[in-house]
């Protein structure tokens, strides 16, 4: 409430800002009516965040972050690490000076008239939830491409004659495809190992069990252990995973949401509210943007609940040390053939939009003339795994590149988001099992197939048939034969890695 009858109400917002020279948090506030009002008449559209540039990432990549239908907490709150919990961001007590009698008068009789209409709704749930029907798991969702070619590179999958069922204590388990994958045998001995420096900053993802096999290492949150959560981001599929860690799960992410953006080159860390979800003013999707967040501790103000990023190896170098804030690598894998579609797909769309630095005359490039051209990456997941951009990727570039998955890594499987992102959430403390946390993540997850879905009909369309076998499947699994390698050996990670999850909830 304003004094001037005529003056804008103002709402104020608490962030927290860590300056350079780690001096005490201090306060601004920042949030207007007219941001509130904006945030409100934008709740159904979509939020284009555009990633440009080859130098950085190998490739050019977009990525959106769907709004329609996003389930927020009543409370508004987000999520910060104290065990997983979650907790409001308080406003100060030096805020109380900008309220007065009048305000305090006024925003008692809102509370009494909110309070009257909560106890009405409590009143109305409980006459109608002995005939309410609630939701109690997620549908588990596929891939429109659907490929299954992991026969000829090393992974055996069953046929439907092979699946089959047995009950054990009441819980039913179902054979899987296997790739002879052993989670405490290394792929790599001798002189061959991985990079000491990545090996010492992340957490090993499995210790022995007292029984002798491997169990996971418990994550004791950051708070504790100063450990943060690390997503290594993949191109076409990370952007999927984002959307629900920041609209579902209410994570504070450093991620690549101000790319191109001068927030992102203040001198100080501070959270943004972007479309209601929250973001640290960083861009760890390019080495710059890196440097900035190393150069102001960004580990050390710990107000990022988890680093999101492409660059595996220099973020490990710049912002996280060993012992004091060690990561946790966690990724979510997508079919390269599948993800090069997915890309060129976002290629297409680019170039139409007429956006600064686009080319129209780009928007008419077919598939296979874009998997034969500069703009299509090649073995881009084992080249960012194994920090290599140029050169020939060898056999002991593969093996180094498994061992990273095998030891340091969290799988999930885009063929598999629900399962994938359940195991996410459940190891890192963030798993809430109740409707609000399904429905949002429901909505997130079918959002993300509906592009797929228009994905491959456009391809269809203009290619006839991009199925194994096809031309345009040639020319793109000869882009990709080595991350063809690597992925189906993380289909058979994350399989293994399965055995340690209990049952799904979703």
């Amino acid at each position: 409430l304003a004094e001037d009858e005529n003056a804008a109400v103002e709402l104020t917002c608490y962030w927290a800002l860590v300056d350079s020279n780690h001096n005490e948090p201090h306060t601004e506030f920042i949030m207007s009516t007219e941001d509130v009002e904006n945030q409100s008449n934008d709740a159904g559209k979509t939020v284009e965040i555009e990633e440009k540039g080859a130098g950085d990432e190998g490739l050019p990549s977009s990525y959106t972050h769907k709004k329609n239908d996003m389930v927020l907490d009543a409370d508004g709150s987000t999520m910060q690490e104290e065990g997983g919990g979650r907790i409001l961001m308080q406003v100060p007590e030096e805020s109380k000076k900008f309220f007065t009698k009048k305000h305090a008068i006024a925003a008692a009789v809102l509370v009494g008239c909110y309070g009257s209409l909560a106890g009405l709704i409590a009143i109305i749930n409980s006459i109608f939830s002995s005939n309410r029907e609630t939701t109690t798991g997620i549908k588990h969702t596929n891939s429109a491409f659907g490929y299954h070619d992991g026969d000829n590179f090393g992974y055996t999958e069953p046929s439907p004659s092979d699946i089959t069922t047995a009950t054990d204590g009441g819980v039913v388990t179902e054979s899987v495809g296997t790739y002879g994958v052993h989670l405490n045998e290394p792929v790599v001995t001798g002189s061959l190992q991985i990079p000491p420096y990545l090996d010492a900053v992340f957490v090993d993802m499995f210790q022995q069990s007292e029984e002798g096999g491997p169990e996971l290492t418990p994550y004791l949150g950051m708070a504790t252990s100063g450990e943060y959560p690390v997503f290594w981001r993949v191109p076409t599929v990370g952007s999927r995973v984002e959307s629900v860690l920041s609209g579902c799960v209410k994570a504070v992410l450093a991620t690549s949401a101000f790319r191109d953006d001068e927030r992102a080159a203040e001198n100080i860390l501070r959270v943004y509210n972007v479309e209601n979800r929250a973001y640290v003013n960083v861009d760890l999707s390019q080495t710059a943007g890196i440097e900035r967040a190393s150069d102001l501790n960004l580990a050390e103000t710990g107000i990022a609940d988890l680093f999101v990023t492409p660059h595996l190896h220099y973020a490990s170098h710049k912002l996280l040390s060993f012992p004091e804030h060690k990561g946790r690598m966690f990724t979510v894998f997508r079919h390269p053939i599948e993800r090069a579609i997915a890309r060129h797909s976002a290629f297409i769309k680019e170039n139409q939009s007429g956006a600064p630095g686009t080319n129209p005359a780009l928007a008419q490039m077919s598939l296979a003339d874009f998997a034969q051209s500069e703009y299509s990456s090649k073995d881009w997941m084992t080249r960012f795994l194994v920090n290599k951009r140029t050169g020939t990727i060898t056999p002991a570039d593969v093996k180094v590149a498994k061992e990273i998955l095998r030891k340091k890594c969290l799988i999930g499987l885009y063929d598999k988001i629900e399962e994938s992102i359940e195991r996410i959430e459940r190891y890192f403390g963030w798993f809430k099992n109740n409707e609000i946390e399904r429905v949002c993540h429901q909505n997130q997850i079918a959002a993300a197939r509906a592009q797929d879905t228009e994905d491959y009909m456009y391809e269809v369309g203009q290619e006839g048939s991009i199925d194994i076998g096809s031309e345009v499947y040639g020319l793109m699994l000869k882009n990709n034969e080595k991350d063809m390698e690597v992925y189906w050996y993380a289909v058979g990670l994350f399989e293994e890695q399965g055995k340690l999850f209990p049952s799904l909830s979703w």
